[in-house]
């Protein structure tokens, strides 16, 4: 019996160990789309802090393209959203229609300025009006 409910402890502490383990490493091989496909299916698995890794290194690698960094920016608002860091996400967010508004939209994909937009409604009204009078 003891050895049973031992066995059942080292096998619980073995699962949570590798539930938690955080990304340490991206290969450098690895395009900026690959890492930002790592980065959603970390965030499909809830994964949070293994996505903003994700998408940090692919600001760090690629940041200097702008379609590159609005693309990781974008979905690292969506990571703070998913964890309810509203002042996190609505920075991102707001730094993504700034570079829009700055004269570099004829590079950039569309869709993350309307997407942006989008997940700014999804911000609780009064946080939201919180964040915009600071």
């Amino acid at each position: 019996m003891k050895k049973l409910i031992t066995l059942a402890a080292i096998l619980a502490a073995t699962m949570i160990l590798f539930s938690c383990r955080t990304l340490k490493e991206i290969p450098e091989e690895k395009t900026s789309a690959q890492i930002i496909q790592m980065g959603q299916n970390y965030v499909g698995n809830s994964d949070f802090s293994s996505a903003e890794f994700c998408y940090n290194t692919v600001i760090e690698r690629y940041g200097s393209d702008p379609a590159i960094y609005v693309e990781a920016k974008y979905e690292l608002g969506r990571v703070y959203l998913a964890q309810r860091k509203y002042d996190k996400a609505y920075y991102a967010f707001n730094e993504v229609l700034e570079i829009y508004d700055s004269g570099y939209s004829a590079m950039l994909p569309g869709a993350y300025k309307k997407l942006c937009n989008i997940s700014l409604t999804q911000i609780p009204e009064k946080r939201l009006q919180e964040l915009q009078n600071k």
